[in-house]
């Protein structure tokens, strides 16, 4: 077996065995619906190449895993093999090239999204230094217009100062650029005079990580400091109101229990638990998931 770069002609058979992988894990009737609607292969390769590498048995491809990086921070997903190959070894021999990429990058912290009930999993990660740290909520809500000023577009300076502010060197200025070249969605803007005070990289539509009919935060977040709520509750109702204005029916958005004020104050919002997962830190640190953080995410 061969673990090498992602190639662009296997883009599509590197997403059919997600499909088929997780459907197969959750015990779909049809594995290959899983996730209908939705890119995680495509738009994550496309974000950043050098992330994504590939499994190789006998000149075929089973299985792959997509590298992100944000500045000092480093996650990744979604690791897949095919069913057939399962309890083999592809995953660990995945996970050795994913853990060299980091290191490429110099990440200082790095994080990732599995499956809370699944000891395999925990125990898989636990080999390369990943330990559990708490849960994560996939939040929901129907999209409402709200009276909530905002801005879109791009503006990377400004949000790499915003998460500075929160983790050094945190810097999603990839998903911003992601966003705009492969027409995923918007980056939502809150302003305060000359001032960011909070932003939302947003997913949604077909072939985005929202999918059709739903807008996804994939990752938001909010300035530190005095009525720091408030700035949040706006930037919500902003999303919430760039998605009604597009017929878009429910907002998602991830966010780690460790951020416990976040958490509080979505449902207060009246945003509801929909699902849970297990947030896995290497080193057990806890990076940026303190309970004042307002960053919404779930590294899926």
């Amino acid at each position: 077996m061969q673990v090498r770069p992602m190639r662009v002609s296997e883009l599509d058979e590197c997403d059919r065995i997600f499909r088929l992988a997780f459907g197969t894990f959750l015990g779909l009737p049809d594995p290959r619906t899983f996730a209908s609607g939705i890119d995680y292969i495509h738009t994550r390769f496309h974000a950043n190449p050098e992330g994504a590498i590939a499994a190789e048995l006998d000149g075929r491809v089973i299985g792959s895993n997509i590298a992100a990086n944000w500045g000092s921070f480093g996650t990744f997903g979604p690791l897949t093999v095919l069913p057939e190959y399962w309890n083999k070894g592809v995953a660990q021999a995945l996970l050795g090239p994913t853990m060299e990429i980091f290191d490429r990058w110099q990440v200082r912290d790095a994080g990732l999204f599995t499956f809370a009930n699944s000891p395999k999993h925990i125990t898989l990660y636990q080999k390369f230094d990943f330990w559990p740290r708490g849960l994560v909520g996939i939040m929901g809500k129907a999209a409402t217009p709200r009276a909530a000023s905002y801005t879109t577009g791009n503006s990377e300076r400004a949000c790499r100062e915003l998460t500075g502010l929160i983790y050094d060197g945190l810097d999603v200025a990839i998903e911003i650029r992601s966003v705009e070249k492969q027409k995923l969605g918007q980056t939502i803007m809150v302003w305060g005079g000359t001032k960011l005070e909070a932003f939302a990289i947003c997913h949604a539509g077909e072939g985005s990580e929202g999918g059709p009919n739903k807008l996804y935060i994939k990752f938001a977040a909010v300035r530190p400091g005095p009525k720091i709520t408030e700035r949040f509750a706006h930037l919500l109702a902003a999303c919430e109101s760039w998605a009604a204005d597009r017929n878009i029916p429910r907002i998602e958005a991830g966010v780690h229990m460790e951020r416990s004020e976040a958490y509080r104050d979505m449902l207060r919002l009246g945003y509801k638990l929909e699902r849970s997962a297990l947030a896995m830190h290497r080193g057990d640190h806890p990076a940026y998931n303190r309970p004042e953080t307002y960053v919404l995410d779930d590294w899926r």
